[in-house]
């Protein structure tokens, strides 16, 4: 009998939209909190919406709420799920794989396991794809989470974004290299390293440039392998994103399967509008 395992994954994961309708995925609403009102991340506010108001004030990002949290748990316990697997981005970026780790330990319903996966952004959301698509083949908990864990050691994701002006008013990078950057118009090419903290690997002189040293690094990290999961990610350009995925298919880079996402609005509070982002999850 196959079991009932659910897959719980924040909203900074940036699942594709169209898994969040999928049975037995819950996503944790991230906050986006601006001086006179607070938003749920992908729930009540669009990525579009915060690069509106980026000019006026560039909002804070907290914690998914341990009611939001509870609530889904009650939900999933109801509908029959007694295992969970809780996927989360780098919990060098964000607080919420400890919190959710709390919140199941004091619930005390589930067998659970929970991955920090050291990625960010769709990055994560790949790898709660593939657990999603293990969990749908019929595997066994403990061969889902061996599979979740394979998955986060053959992971990537890159983004490059034409100023990180905004990475720097979020405190997620250094000032030194967001001046030099603003100096000499850079754009640069930002992953996140094995500690799972956000590390710039080039400087790119314009996103053109930047988008080639993505494509070239995904054709490396690709190499010799059939079967893998790609993503490409926009912020607010779907015109280059789509550029971006044709190139990287015009190369002979085909994922097994392939999904192309605007950026969530909570990684859209870091980054701002522009970002071009590639991410993949090996599978064989």
């Amino acid at each position: 009998m196959t079991e009932k395992i659910a897959v719980f994954v924040d909203s900074c994961c940036d699942i594709p939209e169209e898994y969040l309708s999928k049975e037995g995925i819950y996503e944790l609403p991230m906050q986006i909190i601006y001086k006179d009102k607070s938003y749920l991340d992908r729930v009540n506010i669009t990525a579009g919406e915060v690069y509106e108001h980026l000019p006026e004030e560039i909002p804070k990002t907290s914690l998914p709420t341990g009611d939001s949290i509870q609530r889904s748990l009650d939900e999933a316990y109801d509908a029959g799920y007694r295992k969970i697997i809780a996927i989360s981005i780098s919990s060098n970026l964000s607080g919420t794989y400890n919190f959710l780790r709390t919140l199941l330990d004091a619930d005390g319903r589930f067998e659970y396991h929970a991955f920090d996966t050291k990625q960010v952004a769709i990055g994560s959301g790949l790898i709660a794809v593939a657990a999603k698509h293990m969990i749908d083949d019929g595997k066994s908990f403990q061969e889902v989470i061996d599979g979740v864990d394979r998955a986060c050691q053959k992971a990537i994701t890159l983004f490059c974004i034409p100023t990180l002006t905004y990475l720097r008013a979020g405190g997620r990078i250094g000032l030194v290299f967001s001046m030099v950057g603003s100096v000499l118009k850079l754009a640069p090419i930002i992953t996140c390293n094995e500690e799972g903290i956000y590390t710039p690997i080039a400087k790119a002189r314009g996103m053109k440039r930047g988008q080639k040293i993505m494509r070239d690094k995904i054709k490396e990290f690709t190499k010799g392998h059939h079967k893998y999961l790609l993503a490409v990610a926009h912020g607010a350009d779907e015109e280059e994103g789509g550029k971006m995925l044709a190139k990287l298919e015009e190369m002979g880079i085909h994922g097994t399967h392939e999904y192309f996402e605007e950026v969530g609005p909570a990684l859209g509070v870091h980054t701002g509008p522009g970002l071009v982002g590639v991410a993949c999850t090996i599978l064989d």
